[in-house]
C-alpha cells in the first residue's frame, strides 16, 4: 500500500501561514507591551518540525519590574489545534499557552484548562501580571 505524503507546495505554503500568524501575534503582544509600557526586546528561534522541517520564527522577551515574560512559539503541528505559542514568566517559572484551533488564539492554563477571556489586551496584561505573581 503506498504511503501518503503531502505536497510540498501545501507544506511550505502551510509553514509561511503558520509563520505569518506567529510575526502577528508578536507583533500584536509588542504593542500591547509598548502601551502598558513594559520594555520588549525581539529575538529568533529555530524550530524544528517533522512535517515542516526546520525554519525560523520571532520570539518577544518583555521586561517588567517584577521579572521578564517570553512569548515563544512551540510548534504548528500541535495535538488537537492548529498551532502553539507559549507564554512563560521569569523568575517564577508559571507559563500559560496560546491555542488556535480555528478560531483565533485561546488561553490554556498549563493543566490545559481554557481561560474562556477573549485574547486582547486587557487579558494579555492581566495574564502577565498572574503569571509574575503581580498584584
Amino acid at each position: 500500500m503506498p504511503v501518503e505524503t503531502e505536497n510540498p507546495l501545501d507544506v511550505e505554503s502551510r509553514k509561511n501561514r503558520w509563520v505569518t500568524r506567529v510575526n502577528t501575534l508578536i507583533n500584536q503582544v509588542e504593542q500591547w507591551a509598548t502601551e502598558e509600557d513594559w520594555a520588549c526586546a525581539r529575538g529568533e528561534k529555530k524550530l524544528s518540525e517533522r512535517l515542516l522541517g526546520q525554519y525560523t520564527v520571532p520570539v518577544l522577551r518583555i521586561r517588567l519590574t517584577g521579572g521578564e515574560v517570553h512569548v515563544l512559539p512551540v510548534a504548528l503541528h500541535v495535538v488537537g489545534s492548529d498551532g502553539r505559542v507559549d507564554i512563560e514568566a521569569f523568575p517564577s517559572l508559571n507559563r500559560v499557552k496560546l491555542i488556535d484551533r480555528g478560531k483565533g488564539w485561546e488561553v490554556y492554563t498549563d493543566s490545559n484548562i481554557p481561560l474562556r477571556q477573549p485574547w486582547c489586551r486587557t487579558t494579555f496584561a492581566q495574564v502577565v501580571r498572574d503569571l509574575l505573581e503581580e498584584e
